[in-house]
């Protein structure tokens, strides 16, 4: 029995629908604390560090206090607690007299 084009058409949706499903939820609050961090650490990146370096010293932090195995599992009070961190590391990196010009 051979598929008619409406079949074909039916079936692309349907596949494109359960890919769309399939993807990982990501809270709104942390897609924007994520782009303040990729900012940041393109800062430091200009300071001479690298890029991954920075990114996983803010990371690892937020991820063994709010207990997530995928940062981008994140949400709700997971995200405040995240922006605590990143605001205390950046104040502390400031503090401590770390930054270069």
């Amino acid at each position: 029995m051979a598929l008619t084009k409406e079949d074909r058409q039916e079936i692309i949706e349907l596949f494109e629908q359960l890919n769309r499903n399939s993807e990982p939820k990501i809270s709104p609050e942390w897609k924007q604390l994520r782009k303040e961090i990729d900012v940041y650490c393109h800062e430091q990146v200009k300071h001479g560090r690298g890029y991954v370096t920075v990114q996983e010293a803010i990371y690892r932090p937020i991820k063994f206090v709010t207990g997530v195995k995928r940062i981008d599992m994140l949400e709700g009070q997971q995200v405040d607690q995240a922006r605590k961190i990143f605001e205390f590391i950046k104040q502390e990196k400031g503090v401590n007299g770390n930054e270069r010009d």
